[in-house]
């Protein structure tokens, strides 16, 4: 690959406050320009820059998904039709999902104002909540440490006209869940969910207040395009299942010597019964989830390529 593409695969394996959704987009149209420079791909460069991008997110499936079609392609017979199509494919996939997936959401809602919570940044989930801000209450979130994506999604609903109310982390935890509980997802696996380190905390006692008959009235939301799903078991220790462990000082910049900083980025939420998934397609149970997942062609290459 060349150098500008390597500097913006780089730039998108160091942020961590966009979505998966977003820096999927973002490498999708780096990779559009690419092709535009290097219109005859080596089976080598697409190789190359499947393995940049199982190294950059590994824990964001719209990224695991584009290095997959890159592997596909380096295997076509002609490289140079096969990857610009499968690449189109997915650019129109990822501009067009929040949009749908807004607008299922939106019509399912009651038409009264209710109260929300979300946690962490999804742009699938920002659209969602500002598609349906006629129906919003308020919308608590929380700082989301120590990225502070919490804060872009705060800010960006509070632009759109939403009472916004901001807690730190450990606030929002300690909240029972109420109305409508909003979450996004960085990866869709067979058996659950992957998102930001805490929401199983959320997850957690959504479900137990439910069962319990306290929250009666909470709804339990997971939006994500079927771009984010991937054919792999949450307890599957795979190349494409890491729990990444982002830099000790964003925790703490100068820690005494001995001491140990742990800064886990992301964490697996199990389904549930009645948990659904809400795509582009509408709502999708995890038998339907799991449906999908075996048609989804993977590179025989893939695994040899993270390790």
């Amino acid at each position: 690959m060349d150098r500008l593409l390597r500097q913006q695969l780089d730039a998108i394996a160091r942020d961590r406050r966009s979505g998966a959704a977003e820096l999927a987009l973002r490498a999708v149209t780096d990779l559009q320009s690419w092709l535009r420079r290097h219109p005859k791909p080596t089976e080598q460069e697409l190789l190359d820059i499947a393995r940049a991008l199982l190294r950059a997110q590994p824990s964001m499936a719209p990224l695991l998904r584009l290095a997959n079609e890159l592997a596909l392609a380096a295997d076509a017979e002609d490289a140079s039709r096969a990857f610009p199509f499968s690449l189109s494919q997915l650019h129109k996939a990822l501009v067009s999902a929040p949009g749908k997936i807004a607008n299922h959401f939106w019509r399912a809602l009651p038409r009264h104002p209710d109260r929300f919570m979300t946690y962490s940044y999804s742009s699938t989930v920002l659209k969602a909540l500002v598609r349906a801000r006629s129906r919003i209450r308020i919308v608590y979130c929380s700082e989301s440490r120590p990225g502070y994506e919490g804060r872009t999604m705060a800010s960006k609903l509070a632009r759109a006209g939403i009472w916004v109310c901001l807690k730190t982390d450990a606030a929002l935890f300690s909240m029972a869940p109420f109305g409508h509980l909003v979450l996004g997802a960085d990866k869709v696996l067979r058996n659950g969910f992957e998102n930001k380190i805490g929401t199983d905390v959320l997850v957690e006692r959504a479900h137990r207040g439910a069962i319990k008959g306290h929250m009666r009235k909470m709804r339990f939301w997971v939006l994500a395009d079927t771009t984010k799903f991937w054919p792999e078991s949450v307890n599957a220790m795979s190349p494409f299942w890491k729990l990444i462990q982002g830099p000790h000082a964003e925790v703490w910049k100068e820690a005494p010597k001995g001491l140990w900083v742990s800064n886990n980025y992301f964490c697996g939420v199990r389904f549930f019964s009645p948990m659904r998934i809400l795509t582009e397609r509408g709502w999708m149970t995890p038998k339907q989830v799991r449906g999908y997942l075996k048609n989804i062609r993977i590179s025989p290459r893939l695994k040899e390529l993270a390790n």
